[in-house]
């Protein structure tokens, strides 16, 4: 691992925010055309459409114990794009679904959207109790009723809900609306919080819930975006132990841009005095530092104030957690620009998003408050 260096070129004031207070710092010119204060933007903006933006299409499989689950996700069409388009699928946090995606992953589904890709944004679909006991009961997991109780359904659902919406695409590119202007050899997946770990499942890391070590991968998808990680100890993931070398994320081989921050802090007071359960900013990095190199990146934003809905562009909380709307917003931007200096790089081969992303120039940019690293 390495952090990526900077080639130097005329110097140029920015202002950062670090803390609670701006900071001037000098910073080089990018030599690049698309960059604003050294950042990475896409050369073309497209329209999305008017109210509402997205279409909204469902699939449906039958899950491993044999049951119809029914996927239901937006699609949002760069307008005046021409196709074959590249394809960004998002995949929403939270354990406990989503019935509806219109409202879900909105300013990552935009931002995307508007960048030129097709894109798919998932709702992952609640299971009632019944329907939960089943999936449990069915191998692999082969859990009882008290023990699935405990199990976050969703943790095996978003994978696979995954691969058949890349099903799904398969069928609208070949007949309707939408034949022809998908390209299935260009897709991305991105997810945040819960559904990072199922973006990351898709990319071949290793679960383990009950026992059994198991592999959710897809090969279709050709890069992925995992912000606001999860680490090892807890949702199915695992580290090496003694005379024990395998870990979860030894497999994944693919492209991946990962987002965490000193705020994006989700570890909850638990029984035990002076202990928490759930992930540390620290834990999130361990993702990074775990997966083989090749085309592997993080920024790590060093302010306690990138809390941790931040990471799905929700600056609208700004206001509520009492963190300046200003700094949001420019924490929004750093991770808008480094995503689709990712996605240009990966999915169309632009030469200035690949030159960008081998520079550091997001550290130039937020004065060294994101920290921007490559392997």
């Amino acid at each position: 691992m390495k952090r990526i260096v900077l080639t130097l070129f005329a110097p140029l004031v920015v202002t950062a925010l670090i803390g609670n207070r701006p900071v001037s710092a000098q910073a080089p010119v990018c030599n690049q055309s698309q960059t604003t204060g050294c950042l990475y933007f896409p050369a073309t903006e497209y329209t999305i459409g008017t109210e509402p933006p997205e279409v909204i299409r469902e699939t449906a499989y039958k899950d491993m114990a044999g049951m119809l689950r029914t996927v239901k996700m937006a699609i949002r069409v760069p307008k005046a794009a021409t196709g074959p388009l590249p394809v960004v699928i998002w995949s929403h946090g939270g354990a406990d679904g989503k019935r509806q995606p219109d409202g879900v992953l909105v300013e990552w589904s935009r931002t995307t959207a508007k960048a030129g890709y097709l894109t798919v944004t998932i709702a992952h679909q609640p299971r009632d109790l019944a329907s939960r006991y089943a999936l449990c009961a069915a191998p692999p997991l082969t859990m009882d009723n008290a023990t699935c109780d405990l199990f976050k359904h969703l943790h095996w659902d978003r994978p696979h809900d995954i691969s058949a919406v890349i099903n799904e695409l398969e069928r609208l590119n070949a007949a309707g609306e939408f034949r022809g202007q998908i390209d299935l050899l260009r897709i991305a997946l991105g997810g945040h919080s819960a559904g990072s770990s199922g973006a990351l499942s898709v990319a071949g890391a290793l679960r383990n819930f009950t026992g059994t070590v198991l592999n959710m991968h897809d090969g279709r998808p050709v890069a992925f975006l995992a912000l606001s990680p999860q680490g090892p100890g807890g949702e199915g993931f695992f580290d090496t132990d003694f005379k024990q070398p395998a870990h979860s994320w030894m497999s994944v081989d693919r492209p991946v841009l990962l987002g965490t921050g000193d705020g994006d802090n989700v570890c909850h007071r638990s029984a035990e005095p002076g202990s928490c359960v759930g992930d540390s900013p620290y834990i999130r990095r361990i993702v990074f530092e775990r997966m083989p190199g090749g085309n592997k990146y993080q920024v790590y934003v060093h302010d306690a104030d990138a809390f941790h809905m931040l990471f799905e562009l929700n600056t609208a909380e700004c206001a509520a957690k009492n963190v300046d709307q200003g700094k949001c917003d420019e924490i929004a931007r750093w991770l808008r620009s480094t995503a689709l200096a990712f996605l240009d790089a990966q999915l169309r081969q632009n030469p200035l998003a690949i030159q960008w992303l081998r520079s550091n120039n997001i550290e130039t940019a937020s004065g060294g408050v994101a920290e921007w690293l490559g392997k």
